[in-house]
C-alpha cells in the first residue's frame, strides 16, 4: 500500500479505535442510568450509542474502500499492530453491549415483575377490608 492510502487507512483505524472507545463509554453511561427516576439520561445515552454507531459505519466503509484500493496481500502493507489495536477496541466495545443487554434485561424484567405485583389482590389487606366491614350495619339511611 502507498505511504498516503497506508497514512489514511492509519488515520480510519484511529477514528475507529475513538469511536470504539466512545462506544464503551456510552454503554457505560446507559448502565449507570438505568433504573433512575427518569429514562431522560438512558435514552440520551442510547442515542448517543446510535450516532457513533452511524459514524462508525462510515469508517468501517473507508476501511473497507481503503483495503479494496490496496489489492491483494496478506494485510495490503498495513501495520499489524494497528489491526491489533482496533481488534481490542472492537472486542472492549462489543463486551459493553453484551454487558449493557444484559442490565438492561435485568431492569426490565424488574420492572415487569413490579407490574404484575400490582395486579395481585394483597391478601393482607383483603383481609383486613373484610373484617372491618363485617360489624358495620349493611342498610343505607338517607336521614342517618
Amino acid at each position: 500500500m502507498p505511504a498516503a492510502q497506508t497514512s489514511a487507512f492509519a488515520l480510519h483505524v484511529e477514528a475507529a479505535k475513538r469511536l470504539l472507545e466512545e462506544l464503551e463509554l456510552h454503554a457505560d453511561s446507559a448502565m449507570n442510568a438505568i433504573g433512575r427516576e427518569s429514562g431522560t439520561e438512558f435514552f440520551a445515552a442510547v442515542d448517543e450509542r446510535d450516532r457513533i454507531l452511524e459514524e462508525l459505519d462510515a469508517v468501517v466503509d473507508a476501511l473497507a474502500h481503503a483495503r479494496a484500493i490496496a489489492g491483494p496481500g496478506p494485510r495490503g502493507g498495513v501495520e499489524p499492530s494497528l489491526l491489533n489495536d482496533m481488534a481490542r477496541a472492537a472486542t472492549a466495545a462489543l463486551e459493553s453491549q453484551e454487558k449493557l443487554l444484559l442490565r438492561t434485561r435485568q431492569e426490565r424484567d424488574r420492572l415487569a415483575d413490579a407490574l404484575q405485583a400490582t395486579k395481585r389482590t394483597d391478601t393482607v389487606a383483603s383481609h383486613y377490608a373484610a373484617a372491618s366491614t363485617a360489624g358495620r350495619p349493611q342498610t343505607f339511611s338517607v336521614t342517618g
